[in-house]
């Protein structure tokens, strides 16, 4: 008889922009275990028929990039663990509660200000949606109506403890801490083509650059434009709500 296989685990953190998920991505590209899938819903929102915006213009060879096929790019993995980040933003819309239910869910975020005062200077005229919290905010409550309680993280609490934060969350999620996680010699997520330059290559430029988590710098605070306050305000209630879970099982003790 040959020998059980264990099955495949597929987890996913969902995130807000600007909250150093693509460096929490990166240790996980440093398991022997993980195969690691890098934000496979950005072609469905930007680029396929039912994209939600044509920020980045037509790209026509992506024009079938929908949910079906994100998921097929999760789901033709081999390996023990996938472990797949995207923005909520952009996987949300394209998401059953089927599979939702079937993954392990989890969330990385940080505080709006902060988001704000990283998000604008490569994106000024973003919109709502693009701030990430309203999507956040839903994903996080259909995760939570499936039974699911996610386990979160603060990401610049990431950035001040990595070694603890990911003990906890490998714990959490059932997985032995590698230390291996914390470093590695080659910061690139992998190869981009010309056509992913505004849409990818240049949000992970200090990440590509670095070889371990970089610490959270102090910067004074960015005002918020009176025509993103209410935008603002909605997305501090969000935060506070997903963050309040955190506090109840925090993910530092």
């Amino acid at each position: 008889m040959p020998p059980s296989v264990a099955p495949r685990r597929t987890i996913a953190v969902w995130a807000a922009p600007r909250s150093v998920s693509t460096a929490f991505e990166k240790t996980f590209a440093n398991r022997s275990d993980t195969t690691v899938v890098h934000e496979p819903f950005t072609d469905c929102y930007y680029f396929g028929r039912a994209r939600r915006s044509d920020r980045y213009g037509e790209q026509p060879h992506k024009a079938d990039r929908d949910g079906r096929w994100a998921v097929a790019q999760i789901d033709g993995n081999d390996g023990p663990v996938v472990f797949v980040k995207d923005l909520a933003f952009q996987a949300e819309p394209y998401l059953s509660d089927d599979y939702l239910a079937g993954i392990t869910n989890t969330f990385i975020l940080r505080h709006p200000a902060t988001v704000l005062a990283s998000l604008s200077p490569l994106k000024p005229d973003f919109t709502e949606e693009e701030f990430g919290f309203l999507a956040l905010g839903r994903l996080w409550r259909r995760v939570h109506a499936l039974g699911q309680s996610p386990v979160v993280v603060e990401g610049d609490t990431f950035r001040s403890r990595p070694a603890a934060v990911l003990g906890e969350y490998c714990d959490r999620v059932g997985l032995a801490f590698d230390p291996r996680m914390l470093h590695w010699n080659d910061g690139r997520i992998r190869p981009w083509s010309p056509d992913e330059q505004e849409s990818q290559a240049k949000w992970h430029a200090t990440l590509e650059s670095s070889t371990s988590i970089i610490p959270p710098a102090t910067r004074p605070p960015v005002p918020v434009p009176a025509r993103l306050r209410p935008a603002y305000d909605r997305a501090v209630r969000i935060y506070e709500e997903i963050c309040d879970a955190r506090v109840r099982r925090p993910i530092v003790a």
